[in-house]
């Protein structure tokens, strides 16, 4: 090993004790900084986060939500599943059941024909695929690859399926 001060110093100081003598004192001073109390800081991901997990107990009955069903109806209801049957049961004796599920069954399919129009037109305006394809393991040769697709019967098909699911949501509404 390399020569040190240091190592220097503790030698001295194990022999002196092995001799029956006292070492050195030496008084070692430092700053460590202003201290941050971790619980004081709450950030926004933590405000979103608590949000975004489910709790531990139901809000409405305190009951623990420890069922798979109760992770499905949180993030749908904010309660857990026994509130939501007592929920269900409480609108079927009022006689609002009914109406509640085919409004509940016409949002989810306009939910999903929004979804579609989407996808469509993400679809029509796609562009013409190109793919690099490495031919030598010299890693500078490179094959490009492109694809011939008929735009113009993308754009038809497209247009067609997009006045097809505005008819469906016309008829919907």
């Amino acid at each position: 090993m390399g020569y040190s001060k240091d190592i220097e110093r503790q030698n001295k100081a194990l022999q002196s004790i092995l001799d029956g003598g006292t070492p050195e004192q030496r008084i070692m001073v430092g700053y460590s900084g202003k201290k941050v109390v971790e619980g004081d800081n709450i950030s926004k991901l933590t405000n979103v986060m608590k949000n975004a997990r489910m709790p531990w107990f139901c809000p409405k009955c305190d009951k623990v939500m420890k069922k798979r069903l109760d992770d499905k109806m949180w993030f749908m209801y904010d309660h857990c599943f026994d509130c939501q049957i007592k929920k269900e049961h409480k609108m079927r004796i009022e006689g609002t059941y009914d109406d509640w599920m085919k409004n509940k069954i016409l949002s989810n399919k306009l939910a999903w024909i929004k979804d579609q129009k989407i996808l469509i037109k993400e679809f029509k305006n796609q562009k013409t695929p190109e793919f690099l394809q490495q031919i030598n393991p010299d890693g500078h040769s490179v094959d490009k690859e492109k694809w011939d697709i008929d735009e113009n019967s993308i754009i038809k098909q497209a247009d067609e399926a997009l006045e097809f699911l505005q008819k469906m949501e016309d008829s919907l509404k």
